[in-house]
């Protein structure tokens, strides 16, 4: 059977148009693209500097770590190492029966950093700690991310603005995201902490891109 002419132009407009919405999910231009959105599960690394610690609160405690692999790719007759970068972290916790208004709880944090040089498999980290995992969650820390999370949405953001956007679950359109509907959650800032505040700072130091320390008088 021979499909009408009209029928496969219209056919072929719907799939170039998905696949336009796709790829605008993770770069908003051609410089910055958000590849992937990773959260798991991290006990606290016993790192000694030396000698012997009898100091112990028993079992280590469980981080929640969230993980992006972005992509930068400047244009060729610019220079190749962006001075600065910022990815901007919104968690929703997946934590509703635990708060009094039933609404679940949106942590946002971000992590700036520099000398980003052009790459296809850069990364950047955010952490949740254990005892704020407690306090969001009933005096108990979940047993693994799939519990602990509804969702994770990332933006990375230069010196021109927004660059790239999208969501652990792909669920991103234009340059919006769920986190920008703030009456469905209830926002808490200051609780995501960069690697360098955490006992994973010493570990895998090439693997992850420079943060921006902080200003100091």
């Amino acid at each position: 059977m021979t499909l009408p002419l009209r029928l496969i132009a219209s056919s072929a407009c719907i799939l170039l148009l998905a696949v336009a919405a796709a790829n605008a999910q993770q770069s908003l231009n051609q410089e910055v693209a958000i590849s992937k959105i990773e959260a798991t599960f991290l006990d606290t690394p016993k790192v000694q500097a030396g000698g012997f610690s009898k100091r112990s609160s028993g079992r280590p405690g469980s981080w929640l770590e969230v993980e992006v692999t972005f992509e930068h790719a400047p244009n060729p007759r610019l220079p190749q190492t962006a001075d600065e970068l910022t990815v901007n972290y919104y968690v929703l916790l997946k934590n509703e029966a635990f708060t009094l208004d039933r609404k679940p709880t949106m942590l946002s944090g971000k992590v700036a950093h520099i000398h980003v040089p052009a790459g296809k498999a850069l990364h950047s980290s955010i952490y949740v700690p254990p005892r704020v995992l407690e306090n969001f969650f009933g005096g108990k820390t979940p047993v693994n991310a799939a519990q602990a999370i509804t969702d994770v949405g990332v933006t990375i953001t230069g010196k021109d603005g927004l660059l790239a956007i999208s969501t652990m679950k792909g669920t991103v359109k234009g340059d919006k995201g769920w986190w920008d509907n703030a009456d469905q959650f209830t926002t808490v800032a200051g609780r995501l902490y960069n690697k360098d505040q955490t006992p994973f700072a010493s570990l895998e130091w090439d693997f992850y891109e420079l943060i921006k320390p902080a200003t100091t008088n």
